[in-house]
């Protein structure tokens, strides 16, 4: 065993305490949200806000919740933004060092307030807990061999001095594992720590197909690892010649200082360039990361209804039955709320003492929060959190579905954001109704997706849906009417109240647009080059702004 496998291994044992101490906060839940809570209210009693609210008066999660409003952004930004140019006392007690950036999914992107206890629940839980979580359920030998992160981040400084980009930015420089994540990942720093203005897809899977020994893969989302996989499979004959050669090929579009330094990383390497071939020769028709990686145990990334056809996609053309996945929690910048449960299962289990959560049960009127102990199964819940960064009773929109329970803590997977639906004539059709007919209608029609959008058109003559759709494949003679009207079908059963309007004619007959080859691809290398990260870019299955609606009805399949 090598030095950094031996180290991996005594983090994963080192991590076994925080295994016992999550079982132990299981069994009482709301004792331990009840102490953060305390904990949070006490170190920022003295602050502006902790004095409008008297936090030094509140001694119950009751009256706490009493006292302070629920809220949004839009009522932190003006004291936010008193953080920002460096004032302190203001939301809280610390000085704040960064600030996260969030990807904007409901709008602009945000400032959101980072402080050191978020970075070392993130740590401990993304670091030592995740290690020894994986190694007692598959053993050690993952420890043994280096891993493919896809998590990368850059930030700006701001003229107070912090710093503002994603969270990773900072993790990667203050958690546990700061010293030793150039030893750990096949990335090098111009892929995990990337400048502005160029794309790191090639840098990430060059490094990792020239590594023999890759044990696991780490990304954010299902859809990005899927993203990473998919352009291996577009480029893997340029990248062996690469791998072969020592070279970056010219079309590879890097800065001249990028180029520069990759190339005093690299030397020409047949022999690996040769086993890729081998590995390549039977084509990609059949899962082959095994025959790429042959020691690749597991990847981990965020699991939930959104993201499992990626993931189901991955296991199933990719993967194969031995790649294990764990599924990681539901986490934000805001907050840190639940971590993985069980190997190749998606539910994830609510973190106590990862920051103060109350839940606002949807599809009831007039409901009020209530607290992690009054969850009940199969039933949907708004998160609303209270962090350490200074948000109090902060909305996130965040949806969640309880599906079981450890002991007394809930299990749940992300169900959706609140409000994400498409609704024209208050049909409200949801994002999983939507998946639903898209994935019902690839299994009947036999065709391969790549990815999918709804629009919902209210400036038409008369509203409907529009859908689109990338293809990889499609059967020889299936026309996209037999595609259309099949995704109508199929939307209707999804959601019986669209049958009235569309017979009725309130809605028109679903529109069906067929994108160009690699047009979500390029959706995301557009986002990244306009400055967001390639970390936090989600699927746009649901069309939500202008640029998102011109991109794509642009690059229509003519």
């Amino acid at each position: 065993m090598s030095l950094m496998g031996f180290m991996m291994k005594m983090m994963a044992h080192i991590g076994q305490k925080y295994v016992k101490q999550l079982e132990k906060m299981t069994k009482d839940p709301l004792g331990v949200q009840t102490e953060i809570l305390m904990s949070v209210l006490d170190e920022n009693k003295d602050t502006e806000y902790g004095r409008k609210y008297g936090f030094s008066e509140i001694h119950s999660i009751e009256e706490y919740q009493k006292r302070l409003p629920i809220c949004e952004y839009d009522d932190y930004a003006p004291y936010i933004e008193r953080m920002v140019k460096g004032e302190d006392n203001v939301l809280v007690k610390e000085h704040v060092t960064h600030f996260n950036k969030t990807s904007g999914t409901l709008g602009l992107a945000k400032h959101i307030p980072l402080s050191k206890r978020h970075t070392a629940v993130c740590g401990k839980y993304f670091a030592l807990h995740s290690g020894a979580h994986i190694s007692n359920q598959i053993g050690y030998g993952w420890t043994n061999g280096k891993g493919i992160n896809l998590v990368e981040g850059r930030a700006e400084v701001l003229e107070s001095g912090a710093t503002y980009g994603a969270a990773s930015s900072v993790m990667h420089k203050k958690g546990p594992l700061k010293n030793f994540t150039g030893k750990l990942y096949t990335s090098p720093l111009e892929a995990r720590n990337p400048g502005p203005g160029y794309l790191t897809r090639y840098i990430h899977t060059r490094f990792a197909l020239m590594e023999r020994n890759v044990t696991y893969i780490q990304g954010t989302f299902s859809s990005i690892i899927m993203e990473f996989f998919t352009y291996i499979m577009h480029n893997h004959e340029m990248l062996i010649n690469d791998i072969e050669k020592g070279t970056i090929d010219e079309d590879v579009n890097l800065p001249d200082s990028v180029k520069a330094s990759l190339l005093t990383q690299i030397k020409p390497n047949p022999a690996r360039a040769a086993e890729l071939r081998a590995a390549f020769a039977d084509g990609i028709d059949t899962p082959w990361a095994k025959k790429v990686w042959k020691n690749l145990q597991y990847i981990l990334t965020v699991g939930g209804a959104n993201f499992s056809p990626y993931t189901d996609k991955m296991k199933k053309n990719i993967l194969g039955s031995e790649v294990h996945v764990f599924y990681l929690g539901v986490s934000a910048s805001e907050g840190f709320f639940s971590t993985h449960y069980k190997m190749d299962e998606s539910p994830s289990i609510l973190v106590p003492d990862g920051c103060f959560m109350e839940f606002l049960p949807q599809d009831e009127e007039n409901a009020e929060c209530i607290t992690m102990d009054k969850l009940e199964k199969d039933k949907c819940y708004e998160v609303i959190l209270t962090g350490f960064g200074g948000l109090y009773r902060y909305r996130m929109h965040d949806v969640i579905r309880v599906v079981g329970f450890h002991n007394k803590t809930p299990l749940i997977e992300f169900e959706t954001r609140a409000g994400y639906a498409a609704n024209l004539r208050g049909e409200k059709t949801s994002e999983k109704a939507v998946r639903h007919a898209v994935l019902e209608t690839e299994k009947r029609l036999c065709f391969d997706l790549v990815d999918y959008s709804i629009y919902p058109d209210a400036d038409a003559e008369v509203p409907t849906y529009v859908i689109f759709l990338e293809l990889n494949k499609r059967p020889e003679g299936l026309d996209d009417e037999t595609i259309r009207a099949c995704l109508q079908e199929e939307l209707i059963k999804a959601n019986s109240g669209l049958a009235k309007h569309f017979g009725e004619g309130h809605l028109a007959p679903v529109k069906l647009v067929i994108l160009q080859p690699e047009t979500y691809m390029l959706y995301r290398e557009v986002m990244i080059m306009k400055g967001a990260s390639a970390s936090q870019l989600k699927p746009i299955n649901l069309v939500r702004n202008e640029f998102q609606r011109k991109f794509l009805f642009g690059l229509e399949e003519k």
